[in-house]
């Protein structure tokens, strides 16, 4: 895949961007076509990666782009924070909502419409959200292990909001970690997420730096603050009612267990929900891409 960038008004988004027609092709410019093609004969997918990845977790789909998908533009965005995407400005932080915000003015910057949406994990919670704010944009939604909204429980707002407090004045107090090299990030995240050591190492390798002593973190230490709000379950509601496009969620055997009860709360507001299980777990989409390209091929 191409590295590109895309310069908002207010922040500079990176990504990885392909065509893939009968096999994989890369071009440098989103607006390159084959001669034999068409802008009707081309699909777009924008795809959204989870809470701390980037846009090297889709790379496990590239090899079967080509072989289950017709000519299509994918493209991966890193989130801001995210990757090699800029960082917010000093002073702002990384409200969910700001997320949602910046993939819409991605979608109009681009002119893009008709676009098959894929998110895994935060990445999906977003795109629902996109999906019903421009729905005249979003054709189809592919959730990868999210559905709804995480929401909170009654009473617990002033609890979130102290919580986000404390860990913005613990940021301030700490300064960047400096590693020797990947080895221990790459068997930290590994663990942590139950993913083989290549498939960590690639999502690790595009989150850091490297610095005169070693390595350190690219992403902006400000995303890892908690939330100051949560959505509340009437807020879900009323997102889930405003999808109208085709909806699928994907979800692994041993991914994440809220999930089986958010969809037996919300399937109902979503009747054109269809639900895939696949052997694997919270980043199924690594551990089973060509399966999971099939599903995205095949949504209809």
């Amino acid at each position: 895949m191409n590295e590109f960038v895309v310069d908002l008004d207010h922040i500079q988004l990176a990504g990885l961007h392909t065509f893939t027609s009968g096999g994989p092709h890369s071009f440098g410019s989103s607006k390159t076509l084959p001669p034999s093609a068409t802008s009707e004969d081309i699909s777009t997918v924008v795809a959204l990666h989870g809470w701390l990845d980037n846009a090297n977790s889709f790379l496990p789909l590239q090899p079967f782009l080509g072989q289950h998908l017709p000519p299509t533009h994918w493209r991966t965005l890193d989130f801001a924070g995210h990757g090699l995407s800029g960082h917010r400005a000093p002073g702002t932080w990384y409200y969910f909502l700001e997320y949602v915000a910046d993939v819409v003015a991605f979608l109009e910057q681009e002119n893009l419409s008709n676009v098959h949406l894929v998110g895994h994990s935060m990445g999906g919670y977003v795109a629902q959200l996109v999906a019903a704010v421009c729905p005249e944009r979003i054709e189809k939604l592919t959730l990868i292990e999210a559905f709804g909204l995480w929401v909170s429980t009654e009473g617990d707002v002033v609890d979130h909001l102290a919580q986000a407090l404390k860990d913005r004045k613990r940021l301030a107090e700490k300064r960047a970690p400096i590693y020797p090299d990947t080895e221990r990030l790459v068997k930290l995240r590994a663990e942590k997420s139950e993913l083989s050591e290549p498939l960590a190492r690639l999502i690790i390798e595009r989150n850091i730096q490297h610095v005169e002593n070693g390595v350190t973190w690219r992403i902006d230490p400000r995303v890892r603050v908690a939330s100051a709000f949560r959505f509340t379950e009437a807020n879900a509601i009323d997102m889930l009612k405003r999808i109208q496009c085709k909806v699928q969620l994907i979800m692994g055997t041993e991914g994440t267990k809220a999930l089986a009860q958010a969809v037996a709360m919300w399937q109902k507001y979503v009747p054109q929900l269809q639900v895939h299980h696949l052997e694997g777990g919270h980043h199924v989409h690594m551990q089973q891409p060509e399966q999971v390209v099939e599903l995205i091929a095949n949504l209809r």
